[in-house]
This record gives structure tokens, sequence and C-alpha cells, in this order.
């Protein structure tokens, strides 16, 4: 038999670019790299310790006695005697609340160590609040002229010491007053404070007169004119007694 021819398959004709109907010839073009973009790193978090304020600041104030003495009382190194001081105060006062249950249930040694350890605790308070007094003291009176002291914020006993030393040196010096700063008790409960009648106190038993400065109610301005020598004077903590006594026989003292 004859030999049969398989058709032999072609592709199907494409015609080049050129012969495409409307079609223009194709060009290859780079692509074009642009950046990539990039989220912003995360913002950290506000710190809780600084909170931005509504309101803009306020101007400064010029600094007064009141402002002066409280930014004294904020200095770490004042605070810390005071607040050691407190400390000690307070440790005392376990002590010898501790030493009289001791007594009361027999314990006679327990007690005696117990009086000897407040004992300790009491000085250790005395030193720490008589340097904080003298750092304070200084500070507030190292720029006033000889008669006139500052006596804000001080203990009440503190205060009388330092007008004892400075009347004596005054007297000693001739001067005819001092002005004695004790503040308006504007800080203190009652609006009178405890500062200010001490001194009072003290000046009559001195028998010296004394006024408040008209122009500023927290000044006591006290004449050096008494009849009785500062250094032959009564301490007010020796005898409240004679003290009355003494005020009562006519010490006049207009404040």
């Amino acid at each position: 038999q004859p030999e049969q021819h398989q058709p032999v398959s072609q592709p199907p004709y494409r015609p080049p670019p050129s012969e495409e109907s409307g079609k223009l010839e194709e060009r290859h073009i780079p692509p074009v790299h642009q950046p990539e973009y990039q989220e912003p790193p995360p913002r950290p978090p506000p710190s809780q310790s600084y909170q931005p304020s509504l309101h803009p600041p306020s101007p400064p104030e010029p600094p007064t006695y009141e402002h002066d003495n409280q930014q004294d009382q904020s200095n770490e190194y004042y605070i810390d005697l005071r607040a050691r001081a407190y400390s000690e105060a307070e440790a005392k006062a376990r002590c010898f609340s501790e030493r009289h249950k001791a007594y009361d249930r027999g314990d006679r040694a327990a007690a005696r160590v117990l009086s000897n350890q407040g004992k300790v605790h009491n000085q250790n308070m005395q030193q720490l609040d008589k340097e904080a007094s003298d750092w304070f003291y200084s500070k507030n009176n190292r720029d006033r002229k000889p008669g006139e002291i500052d006596l804000h914020d001080l203990y009440v006993n503190e205060a009388i010491a330092y007008t004892d030393v400075a009347l004596e040196e005054a007297k000693r010096r001739g001067d005819s007053e001092m002005r004695i700063i004790v503040g308006k008790g504007l800080h203190s409960w009652d609006r009178e404070g405890k500062l200010g009648p001490a001194i009072k106190d003290l000046v009559r038993i001195y028998q010296l007169s004394a006024e408040l400065d008209p122009s500023n109610r927290g000044v006591l301005v006290v004449e050096l004119n008494g009849s009785t020598p500062i250094h032959h004077r009564q301490h007010p903590g020796n005898s409240h007694r004679r003290s009355r006594r003494r005020r009562q026989r006519g010490s006049s003292v207009g404040v």
C-alpha cells in the first residue's frame, strides 16, 4: 500500500509588530524606581511627671519678708535638721512613755534604761534644733543693721534667747531703740501667733516700753531707756510668778 503522509502542523502565523493593525511599535521602557514609603517611628508616650499647663505662667512677684523666710525654710539643710530633731523628740516621748509602763509593772531596771535613753534623745533634739535655729537666724539677719533683728518662724524659746542677747548688745552699744520683727501671725490658726506675745512678755520683764510700728504691724519697736539693766534681768523661763508680780507693778508696754 502506498505510504500515507501525515500533515505537518505549523504554528499559526503572527504578523510582525509593524503589521499589527493600528498598534504602535512597543518600546522597552525601564521601570522607574521610587523610594518606598516608610511609616514614621511611633512617638514616645508623654511623661507622667510632666503635665502641660493650660494657663500661661504668672509673672514673678517681688520678694517680701515672708517670701524670703519661706525660701529659707525650703532649704534642704534646714529642713533636714528640723526633721531629725522631730524624730528625736518622738523617740524621747516613746522612751518616757515606756518608762512609765515599766515603773507601773515594777521593772525599775528597764525604767532606768528607758529614762537614760530618753535623756539622750532629748539632748540630740536640742542640739539639732540649735543648729537649725543658729543657721536660720544668722541667714535672716546677716544683712541687717545693728538694732534690728528678725525672729520670723523661730520657735518661741529660740526667739526669746536671741532677743536676750540682742537686747544686751543694744544696751551695751548705747542704742536708744531696737526693732524686732515678730511677724503678724498670718500663718497661725488664731491669726495672732505665739511669737509676738512672748516677746512682749519679755519686754515687760525688762521694764522697757514698746509699741508696734504703725507702718508695719509685724515690727515691735522697743525703747531702751528702761529702769532695769539688761544684765540684771530675771529670765522669763525661770520664774513665771515673779514675772507676773513685776508686770502687775505697772510696767508700761504700749502693744
